[in-house]
């Protein structure tokens, strides 16, 4: 801003450079540092404050934030791994959970390719799935995340359906059966009377 922003990538030059740059360091390392500390929380500052060159301090942030900021991402990126699909729980919403899992991802710039996020999706649905997955891995053509999900709930709404049909089926069944056991036991009633 001030042309002051060389002491930031320049270390101080030593005594046999011309006088008229050196003086411009001195000015532009006193200003960024008192402009830095001056941003900088109370916690940071003690620490920062005997830092002498702003190059140091600045040199120090950038690698304490861009390993934290990898720490973080490494954590994300665990998440996202470790995530897994359960048993019984609402398809819907598991899918809106890896939805947040793969925005997570994005918000740190961390890109994935298409094909290992859909991919990862297949590898995670419920063991009571394990036919459906082999039926999307044999696929001649990829599908995109958004395809593949359609299709997972598309299955899941069958499956739900085909499970009220078969308990509807054998309750209806039962009933039958209750049905022709009725009227004997009816039987055998008056009998001991």
């Amino acid at each position: 801003m001030y042309g002051i922003a060389l002491a930031l990538t320049t270390s101080k030059p030593d005594s046999t450079t011309v006088t008229k740059q050196v003086d411009d360091w001195i000015h532009a390392n006193k200003v960024c540092r008192h402009t830095l500390l001056s941003v900088l929380s109370n916690d940071l500052f003690d620490v920062y404050a005997s830092y002498k060159n702003v190059k140091d301090i600045w040199d120090s942030l950038i690698l304490k934030y861009t390993a934290e900021d990898i720490v973080r991402k490494r954590f994300i990126i665990a998440n996202y791994y470790r995530w897994e699909m359960i048993e019984g729980k609402d398809i819907k919403i598991q899918i809106n959970e890896y939805h947040k899992l793969i925005k997570d991802i994005k918000t740190k710039s961390i890109t994935l390719p298409d094909e290992f996020v859909s991919e990862l999706l297949i590898k995670k649905l419920p063991q009571s799935w394990t036919d459906y997955k082999q039926q999307l891995k044999h696929r001649q053509k990829q599908m995109s995340l958004s395809d593949l999900i359609t299709h997972i709930i598309i299955e899941d709404t069958n499956r739900k359906e085909y499970a009220a049909a078969k308990a509807k089926t054998l309750s209806a069944k039962a009933k039958v059966v209750e049905d022709k056991l009725a009227p004997k036991r009816s039987s055998c009633t008056s009998m001991q009377t």
